[in-house]
């Protein structure tokens, strides 16, 4: 089987803090400063890593190697929950453990997830890019797991694919 490759260039790794979340951050007291946490692995060693993304296509922070204590993967430094997020603060606001991003592969979010469910025309802005009415109801899909890769990695295409 004949496969095609397209690049994905334009994939940008969100900021996992919401507005709802700032306020709640902010009232215990915890820096409310969105951080670009990132996936990632050093391109001369493949194990995965956690990271805080400088700013788009800037240096990382590896939070393993300021912190031993914190985990490999980002769901398990979620599942930390707000002492997972203070510890990746602490490390950036530290100014150690940073790598060269020309140093790093920057990985999907999250490897392996069990389920997908997405939102489409979720903001109206995007409805006004892709000139779409509003949707009165959420537009649900879902993708399969698989279809997860990382933010610069090329999307594989099996050849029965028709690409338009």
């Amino acid at each position: 089987m004949r496969e095609m490759r397209v690049a994905l260039s334009s994939f940008r790794i969100l900021s996992l803090l919401i507005p709802r979340r700032l306020e709640n951050l902010q009232r215990r007291g915890l820096s409310a400063a969105p951080m670009r946490l990132v996936q990632f692995h050093r391109l001369n060693d493949g194990g995965v890593r956690v990271g805080v993304e400088q700013g788009e296509g800037l240096d990382v922070v590896d939070l393993k190697a300021f912190d031993p204590s914190v985990p490999c993967t980002m769901k398990e430094l979620l599942e930390m929950g707000d002492e997972g997020l203070e510890r990746a603060r602490r490390a950036v606001s530290s100014g150690q453990c940073v790598l060269k991003r020309s140093d790093v592969r920057l990985l999907s979010p999250i490897l392996s997830p069990e389920k997908l469910v997405c939102v489409g025309l979720n903001y109206r802005d995007h409805c006004l890019e892709q000139n779409a009415p509003i949707p009165k109801e959420p537009i649900i899909f879902n993708k399969f797991p698989n279809a997860i890769t990382g933010p610069f990695h090329d999307i594989v295409l099996p050849s029965e694919s028709q690409v338009s």
